[in-house]
């Protein structure tokens, strides 16, 4: 009897060690999995690369690089880019009476666009969202303030933006980003024109094929880049 309840209590304890063991395992192997995904999201974030976009709402040159390369390029490979949207372009600033009047390369619509983008950039943090508001908004944006209702009526910033773009404040951001723009060096002489982390070179292969020129700046490339 004494033997049968010594082997009991032997059986008792291998299952309580080896249930033990498990659950170190376990601990040890979810604590592998999170350092591991914390080197990954560091190696990404470290990885990224500073996407700057100098542009004009009414620029057909802007609209196709925003849609046909920024959007598609930003849809594969967002984790790897952080995309600044500086609308402006070659307008002209005039500071009058504490306020400020803008000249612009395609027109009075241009200047209210642009003060649009301006507010829209401020106001939406998202970045995804950002650049899908952009996007839209750019398609058509003659009519700046029908193209801005039919985009982000149904976004929670819609009447922050809207209030933003009839008053001082939009005028205010758009100046900053005139300032932005104008501390280039070399000077803007084609809009779009796009930096990657502050480099100015190679603007037509950018343009071409962004995708690319983004993917050439990251020390370990996704598969998206090699696919």
């Amino acid at each position: 009897m004494v033997k049968v309840t010594n082997l009991k209590i032997k059986l008792l304890a291998l299952v309580f060690a080896i249930i033990f063991c498990l659950q170190i395992f376990k601990l040890w192997s979810f604590y592998h999995e999170k350092v591991e995904a914390e080197r990954v999201y560091e190696r990404i974030k470290t990885q990224k690369v500073l996407v700057k976009v100098y542009y004009e709402a009414l620029c057909s040159d802007s609209r196709n690089f925003i849609i046909k390369q920024l959007l598609p390029t930003y849809n594969t490979i967002e984790n790897y880019m952080d995309v600044q949207l500086i609308p402006y372009g070659k307008a002209e600033t005039i500071v009058t009476n504490d306020d400020y009047v803008f000249k612009c390369q395609h027109g009075e619509p241009e200047c209210q666009a642009n003060i649009i983008h301006a507010c829209s950039i401020h106001f939406v943090h998202d970045p995804r969202k950002q650049l899908e508001l952009i996007s839209c908004m750019i398609k058509n944006n003659m009519y700046p303030m029908s193209i801005l209702k039919s985009c982000a009526e149904h976004m929670k910033e819609y009447k922050a933006i809207l209030d933003c773009s009839i008053s001082i404040e939009g005028r205010r951001l758009l100046m900053k980003y005139g300032e932005m723009t104008n501390e280039l060096s070399p000077k803007v002489d084609f809009i779009p024109t796009i930096t990657l982390d502050n480099d100015h070179d190679n603007q037509i292969l950018i343009l071409k094929n962004l995708m690319r020129q983004v993917c050439q700046r990251i020390k370990e490339p996704p598969r998206e880049c090699v696919s």
